[in-house]
């Protein structure tokens, strides 16, 4: 029998996303550094180190599994220039400690959007997110929208499905440039099928790079980055990092305006 009372707690009507250190940038680009990295809860002991020596020039980044009211706080509230957004997945109603998603940046968002999936996991009852955040760019009026997606797992593939139509309708409105990426739970041809047809709806490419599939995946892959309006110069997957479960993943792009 599920005890209730110690599920994890979800989404108030009073819930906020939270807003974590300084940006020290107005502008975002030309060029644009990301590092996109489900980070396990940073429950290991080297995730730290490896964190900030990852993030080193990073413009952009984008986690998933990421928490709050943990012993990494300090990492985000006291940081280098990068502002924090974080969309709560839920709340562990015993440790208190906040689960979800961040996007951090060297510029402030112009705006942010959450959007909690229409299913929850079986047992838990946690709901995954998508998380939207809107930058300015360096001498142009287009702005750069970035969505930072976990997607829904041990469900049918009509429910991951439901929960792709809330990506599809957060890009619909956007003509502008963009970077998707994140842990979208492809672990089968499905679910990554139904995947690349909405990015490919949306005009976006992937960001294809050399890289081991796990067997812990279904030895399948599942962060991706898209992007569109972009010019790609490196995207990397750094398999060597064992401080999490995925391997991070690093891109650079570009914005090139044409005159």
């Amino acid at each position: 029998m599920i005890r209730r009372h110690l599920l994890p707690h979800c989404y108030t009507a009073d819930d906020e996303l939270q807003h974590l250190g300084t940006a020290r940038q107005p502008v975002l680009g030309p060029v644009i550094r990301c590092l996109v990295w489900n980070i396990l809860k940073a429950k290991r002991a080297t995730w730290a180190a490896d964190f900030q020596e990852l993030m080193g020039d990073r413009d952009l980044a984008l986690l998933q599994e990421a928490v709050w009211n943990a012993p990494s706080d300090p990492l985000f509230t006291t940081n280098d220039g990068l502002q924090w957004i974080m969309a709560r997945s839920f709340r562990h109603p015993r440790t208190q400690v906040e689960h979800g998603v961040k996007t951090g940046c060297v510029v402030a968002p112009i705006e942010q959007h959450f959007y909690l999936s229409p299913h929850c996991e079986p047992v838990s009852q946690t709901q995954k997110l998508l998380l939207t955040t809107l930058y300015p760019l360096e001498g142009e009026t287009e702005q750069l929208l970035v969505l930072n997606m976990h997607a829904i797992n041990f469900v049918t593939v009509q429910k991951y499905v439901e929960q792709l139509d809330q990506l599809r309708a957060a890009l619909e409105p956007h003509e502008g440039p963009v970077i998707l990426a994140g842990d979208f739970n492809t672990w089968n041809p499905a679910r990554l099928g139904y995947f690349q047809q909405v990015a490919r709806n949306a005009g976006l490419t992937e960001a294809v790079m050399q890289r081991q599939s796990r067997l812990a995946h279904m030895n399948q892959h599942l962060d991706h980055v898209f992007y569109r309006g972009l010019t790609l110069h490196e995207v990397r997957s750094l398999e060597h990092y064992q401080s999490s479960d995925h391997a991070p993943i690093t891109a650079t792009f570009e914005r090139v305006v044409s005159s």
